[in-house]
């Protein structure tokens, strides 16, 4: 590939492999993650990193809501929505030091 016309995938292209990769789990496991969230973002904010005692490329993502063993499946009044966090930077910067495909 000519390198120098290649860039970094945006928000918006993390957000479609992403849904590519949620979308190729198997239908039993995306049926227990109904209502799910995924959210990308370049890094997390600072009161996630002051709370998880991280630098900005020590995570490449987080879960935030009530997993099913914590009795997740049922909806509360006023509760966000369970919510995968991918971290676009931290997961480009492992990328680029493994041999691993972004996709």
């Amino acid at each position: 590939p000519d390198w120098h016309k290649l860039e970094a995938p945006s928000l918006e292209a993390f957000e479609q492999l992403a849904a590519e990769a949620f979308a190729r789990l198997p239908q039993k496991f995306r049926a227990l993650c109904e209502g799910v969230v995924i959210r990308v973002e370049d890094f997390p904010s600072k009161d996630v990193l002051r709370e998880m005692e991280a630098g900005e490329f020590d995570l490449l993502g987080l879960f935030t809501g009530i997993g099913l063993a914590q009795g997740g499946d049922l909806p509360l009044s006023g509760q966000l929505p369970n919510t995968v966090h991918l971290y676009r930077r931290a997961i480009l910067d492992y990328w680029a030091e493994h041999k691993e495909t972004l996709g």
